[in-house]
């Protein structure tokens, strides 16, 4: 190593790591003159030498000198500015006023909604255009996660939506019995389950089920760096991470409003038999006239537009996590709250197309 001359600049090893830095002068130096690091050999850096970089800074301004790095590739260069810490330069500032706030809050949510649009673009480009590569996409990895976020929850999609089915029809026989209109029940029953509350019911079970699931497995491995480690490898994270996810939801989502759709008209066919009195063949008979395919399709729609909200606001959410474990429960609640409230308001504007037939249907 060259001597601590303020003229000579002192030409760092290939490696920069904690065996050089302990053998070496430099943290024990007194600060004489400006101090010139030549990193034309350097080729990698470890914490080791990124503190050593941070110390003679902190010491040479201390002294009223300077310590300059030449000859530095951009990319450690990079990685020793992330490494900085300064905590008085990022701390948010206190009575701004009112309308610095306002520009702040404004700043801050462009910032994030850029952030989602590019998960949400990311991963549906990685789901079609991007299969076609056949990278980062692991053999059997589709089957998995359709048997975790679709088959796992049938039971409780198809309890729920039968118990629903019975409390609906239950509240809605108590009115219609006024009028001597019991046999509409049927009618009734079959419309808001295939039109309205198959899959939203479905939609919200999932997204409290498996949207909580998809953000805290993958804040989970943002916390423990797995995510770093796949970048690091040269995969992308999205295609590996998100991808399987949003096609497993994608096909098991319908299949499960399906099956909600026909638990809750179970629900109903049970009120239908031991409290309004209905025979199951007027029963049918009924459905059977109030069933269209239009109201199918579009349930089929909506499903599987509720399983993209859902795959695309628990990544944005697992994604978004900095820290521990505290961190990933914050945004694990975050994930179910904001999950349920724009499907409810995706399935509002949805009521709304149907109602003025954009469609056409």
């Amino acid at each position: 190593m060259n001597d601590l001359n303020p003229k000579t600049p002192v030409t760092l090893p290939e490696r920069l790591t904690r065996e050089w830095v302990e053998g070496s002068r430099l943290p024990t130096e007194k600060p004489q003159g400006t101090l010139k690091l030549d990193f034309s050999r350097t080729q990698a850096i470890d914490s080791a030498g990124i503190s050593l970089i941070h110390l003679l800074n902190s010491r040479y301004n201390k002294a009223g000198h300077k310590l300059v790095l030449t000859n530095i590739s951009d990319e450690l260069l990079l990685t020793v500015k992330r490494w900085a810490s300064k905590p008085e330069e990022v701390a948010p500032q206190k009575g701004q006023g009112f309308f610095a706030d306002i520009g702040d809050k404004t700043v801050g949510f462009y910032e994030e909604l850029v952030k989602a649009v590019s998960i949400f673009v990311e991963t549906v480009y990685w789901g079609t255009i991007g299969l076609i590569y056949k990278r980062d996409f692991r053999r059997g990895i589709l089957g998995e996660q359709m048997y975790q976020l679709g088959f796992n929850a049938i039971g409780i999609v198809g309890l729920l939506s039968f118990l629903i089915g019975i409390v609906l029809s239950i509240q809605s026989a108590i009115q219609l019995r006024q009028f001597g209109a019991d046999v509409f029940l049927v009618a009734m029953i079959t419309w808001g389950m295939i039109r309205e509350m198959g899959p939203l019911m479905t939609a919200i079970i999932l997204a409290g089920r498996s949207g909580s699931a998809t953000t805290a497995e993958i804040a989970t491995m943002v916390v423990q760096e797995e995510v770093d480690a796949i970048k690091t490898m040269g995969l992308n994270h999205i295609q590996f991470i998100v991808v399987p996810k949003f096609w497993a939801i994608s096909l098991t989502m319908p299949m499960l409003a399906v099956l909600s759709m026909v638990a809750g008209i179970l629900g109903g066919l049970v009120v239908s038999l031991f409290y309004v009195n209905l025979t199951v063949d007027l029963f049918i008979s009924e459905m059977v006239k109030n069933l269209f395919v239009k109201d199918f399709i579009i349930s089929i729609i909506k499903s599987v537009i509720f399983a993209w909200l859902i795959i695309w606001i628990g990544a944005y959410f697992g994604f978004k996590v900095r820290g521990g474990a505290e961190e990933v429960g914050k945004e694990t609640t975050a994930s179910v709250v904001v999950g349920i409230f724009v499907i409810i308001i995706a399935d509002a504007l949805f009521s709304f197309i149907y109602d003025i037939k954009i469609f056409g249907l």
